[in-house]
């Protein structure tokens, strides 16, 4: 299976510029753990995860409405291309410890993968799985 097959395509994304409040903000809004960090010609730039923000805020007393979002994300994340195979995609994010990969071509974001999409598909394929199991069981 490969990446594009999984990936989100609606993007959540913000400028360097932008405040971790504001990130937070775009989390809350779009039942989200991160925001990708563009520049105004959309070339990823880094990613912001509520983990980021968490450890900014209450560990490092950030106030949030003054620290930019630049100041937090992990700058230059590891990318993935549509094309590459689920497999891949998962040694990669367990080698770099994400569980997020945005997903790039001609070094524009055009969606995201996470652990939790791939998981999702892997318990649909079980539970398909496990049915034909069953069906085969009756009839033999």
């Amino acid at each position: 299976m490969k990446v594009r097959q999984l990936m989100q395509k609606e993007l959540i994304s913000i400028l360097p510029s932008a405040t971790i409040h504001d990130a937070a903000m775009k989390m809350k809004e779009n039942n989200i753990g991160s925001v990708l960090i563009v520049d105004d010609g959309g070339k990823l730039k880094g990613i912001v995860t509520d983990r980021d923000i968490t450890l900014a805020v209450a560990a490092d007393s950030k106030d949030p409405g003054k620290t930019f979002a630049s100041d937090i994300m992990s700058g230059d994340p590891v990318s993935i291309p549509s094309d590459a195979d689920v497999n891949y995609a998962l040694r990669i994010m367990s080698d770099s410890n994400v569980r997020r990969l945005p997903v790039c071509e001609h070094e524009r974001v055009i969606g995201i993968l996470s652990s939790a999409d791939v998981a999702g598909e892997i318990k649909e394929e079980i539970t398909q799985f496990l049915g034909l199991e069953q069906a085969f069981a009756k009839h033999h």
